[in-house]
């Protein structure tokens, strides 16, 4: 049963781990809440523009995210986009076996260390960590950057204000499908092109939530995905394992 517990823990780029790994969806911290209020009194007029400046907005600070996928499990944890550096936690259940699986990201390299009852395979034990190869490009868990599902947005498209710090639109997932933790042939694969997606705003006009839902592919069931990104400016302090933490080392 570990083998296939794993199998479906990667599919999908490791969509558990990809979006991969992480953002928050239900507030900001003490920066503000997500929707409400008025516009920011900077935010462009044009909705696609105002959602562009959020997306881009998010890269320039660090974060605390969450990720909920609801059967899926959920994804928590902090990053420093500009240094490519953080950490998460992905909690998970398959098959009435609970699965965690830590990933840490030090200058853009990824160690990941899994929990599976019964596994004794390093970095499967829960003891030792593995260093990603970093290939497979985005959206794997090699090469795992939270802030790619973010990127997403820029193939958002019918962009329209929905209320105050609110838009909604479509997102194309043959442009966008890798970022958002799919695999590379599986955007083929889907019954629909685009998908709808709904995001909000703080008072600065940063982005704090976004939501859509990732259509069922073969075996796999639909994922809503709802992300959440608060406590702007936080500390991120990762250290990368070393010695007898990192297994082949």
């Amino acid at each position: 049963m570990t083998g296939s517990i794993v199998n479906k823990r990667m599919t999908r780029g490791g969509l558990a781990l990809t979006l991969a790994v992480a953002l928050a969806m239900s507030g900001c911290g003490g920066d503000g809440e997500a929707g409400g209020g008025a516009k920011p009194a900077d935010a462009p007029k044009d909705a696609a523009a105002a959602l562009a400046s959020a997306g881009s907005k998010i890269q320039e600070q660090s974060y605390k995210s969450v990720i909920d996928m609801g059967a899926a499990g959920t994804i928590d944890g902090v990053m420093d986009p500009k240094r490519k550096t953080g950490e998460f936690v992905m909690s998970a259940e398959s098959e009435g076996t609970k699965v965690k699986t830590e990933t840490r990201i030090v200058d853009g390299v990824n160690y990941m260390k899994m929990t599976i009852p019964g596994a004794d395979i390093p970095g499967m034990d829960g003891k030792t960590w593995r260093k990603m190869s970093g290939t497979g490009g985005p959206g794997t868990l090699g090469s795992y950057d939270p802030t790619d599902t973010v990127k997403a947005l820029e193939a958002a498209a019918e962009v329209k204000w929905a209320g105050d710090n609110a838009v909604t639109g479509n997102i194309d997932l043959a442009k966008a499908g890798q970022q958002l933790g799919m695999g590379a042939g599986d955007a083929a694969k889907l019954p629909v092109a685009t998908v709808p997606f709904e995001a909000a705003f703080d008072g600065e006009g940063r982005l704090t939530k976004y939501t859509l839902t990732i259509p069922a592919i073969g075996s796999e069931p639909a994922t809503k995905m709802t992300m959440t990104y608060s406590d702007f400016g936080t500390p991120v302090d990762v250290q990368a394992p070393t010695g007898a933490e990192l297994a082949g080392e």
